[in-house]
């Protein structure tokens, strides 16, 4: 949820640079009272449990059929990004249900500050070298050191959105090291794809390219490298002339053309790009739309993409796939910032879409296809899916967040461990894909409800931006979720990295941002202004 105020006058104090994040760290201390107690009782509950929890539950049979020798001899997992709710999640998930040895890494840019480094469920954490202002090589050299050092059998990915490529470049080196020194019986794998995989599906218009190439429709969708080159496609739309092409195969009449809307969004990572990213172009008038665009820091070295704009609610999926297997699937609703995260129904028209979808990339791409894929879709028509049209917009190849959603699901760790099985045992249609019990936790994250739907209406209130009403909305569903979802971090028996998120990690950026002078905007996840 976005930390920016409402249209008005003039603007709060408490959105400001330095009033903003010294109250954050302010209500950080606040808070941090509660946050120990909790946790102190957490640990205090958990004294007899040696381990993460006994694995005992739901010894599925699947699980049973598919124990095969090597799951039994401990092997040595790596999860990298354990910073992150998702390395945090699939760490934990391996710490429960397997009875293997689970390292977690990440870099640190302030030493000691990793939420993942205090988790339980690591036997031990190692910090990664971050990539230097001219490299990445420091960073790469860094990680493969470390499978190597350590002598990792199963290396999970859970890639930053700066890493990802960086990640396919570690599996490449690792491997052919391992071919080069010739170490007999050395087995590695990797839940990670290679870099010219990655490098293909994140880079927005190559990855609409090979959905096309499959026979997907996709919202009409030109690169742009130049504020001109926006404004010649958006004057010939008014005419009806650009991708007549595109506007047939997705069923669109020329005439429907002049009545397009288009939005304008960076090919790479652009963050200071975000918050403009929904502005309907063409604006009322030419010299308006003009002015906008010239705005942007459209280049050859940061181009755009110019995509038809749907009006449809938006979707998320998380997949493991396995040599171009789909393992486990799970589809959520999604914003622009999300932090709430509940799974559709599996059964569902919509999520059944999305299901073959991915399973089409990943068929496509064949058996050397492996690691953790996410789309983002748009839907256009009705709403529960039964008439939508999918609109695939955006590929991800590297873990959701919504991962989080199996965590308690002990099939999920025997799934990554079928990345052992031989070629030959692929599991095709004969397994089915894995998905969320239809019981499972809708997840939030109580900081940042604690700030969106409880202390910024407040504020708001006193300053005269919102209504009492406002404040009772707010607090009615962060109660609900307080009382009813899971946040994502916090774990009873292993509780302290909830902790050292919010009284270690949160107030020591809002503290770096303070001093270097780096202003951001959205609360509890920090994109640069």
């Amino acid at each position: 949820m976005s930390s920016a105020p409402k249209q008005s006058n003039s603007t709060p104090f408490f959105y400001h640079h330095l009033p903003k994040n010294l109250l954050l760290i302010l209500l950080s201390f606040i808070c941090l009272p509660v946050t120990a107690t909790l946790v102190l009782l957490s640990l205090y509950s958990s004294r007899t449990t040696p381990n993460a929890p006994k694995r005992e539950q739901k010894q599925d049979q699947d699980a049973k059929q598919n124990a095969k020798a090597r799951d039994q001899v401990p092997i040595t997992i790596l999860v990298t990004g354990v910073s992150m709710t998702k390395g945090l999640s699939i760490a934990r998930l391996l710490s429960q249900y397997t009875p293997h040895l689970i390292l977690g890494a990440d870099v640190e840019h302030i030493p000691n500050t990793s939420p993942g480094r205090y988790s339980r469920s690591l036997t031990a954490f190692f910090p990664l070298t971050p990539p230097d202002a001219n490299s990445a090589e420091p960073y790469i050299e860094s990680l493969a050191h470390l499978i190597r050092a350590t002598n990792v059998d199963l290396w999970i990915s859970c890639s930053s959105v700066v890493s990802a490529v960086e990640d396919g470049e570690v599996v490449r080196r690792v491997e052919k090291g391992i071919r080069e020194r010739n170490w007999d019986g050395r087995i590695f794998k990797a839940v990670q794809f290679s870099e010219d995989v990655v490098q293909e599906l994140h880079s927005k218009d190559r990855f609409l390219e090979f959905v096309r190439g499959i026979g997907e429709v996709v919202p009409e969708t030109h690169r742009c490298e130049s504020p001109d080159a926006v404004v010649r496609i958006l004057k010939k739309e008014r005419k009806g002339t650009v991708g007549n092409t595109d506007a047939k195969k997705n069923g669109r009449r020329k005439d429907e053309k002049k009545d397009m809307r288009y939005i304008l969004k960076p090919i790479g990572v652009d963050d200071r790009a975000r918050g403009n990213m929904m502005t309907l172009l063409p604006l009322p008038t030419v010299k308006e739309t003009t002015e906008y665009i010239s705005t942007l820091s459209i280049g050859k070295s940061n181009p755009y993409i110019l995509q038809q704009y749907i009006s449809g609610p938006e979707y998320c999926t998380h997949a493991l796939v396995i040599r171009g297997v789909v393992q486990a699937f799970v589809a959520c609703p999604s914003s622009d910032l999300l932090m709430h995260y509940e799974a559709l129904d599996p059964s569902a028209p919509l999520t059944q879409d999305m299901l073959r979808f991915t399973e089409k990339v990943a068929k496509e791409k064949g058996e050397n296809f492996t690691g953790h894929l996410s789309f983002d879709f748009l839907a256009e028509g009705d709403r529960e899916g039964e008439k939508s049209e999918l609109f695939p917009i955006e590929c991800n190849p590297r873990a959701h967040t919504a991962v989080v959603l199996f965590q308690d699901e002990p099939r999920m760790a025997q799934r990554y461990l079928d990345i052992f099985s031989a070629s030959s045992e692929r599991p095709h249609a004969k397994q089915d894909v894995l998905v969320p019990e239809m019981q499972c936790p809708r997840y939030y994250w109580a900081g940042h409800d604690l700030v969106a739907l409880v202390i910024i209406p407040v504020l708001d209130l006193l300053w005269g931006q919102a209504s009492v009403a406002d404040v009772k909305k707010g607090g009615w569903e962060f109660w609900t979720h307080l009382r009813d979802w899971r946040d994502g971090t916090f774990e009873a028996w292993d509780p302290v990295p909830f902790l050292v998120l919010y009284h270690v990690y949160w107030p020591m950026k809002f503290l770096e941002s303070v001093l270097n002078g780096k202003q951001w905007s959205r609360t509890t996840k920090i994109f640069e202004c």
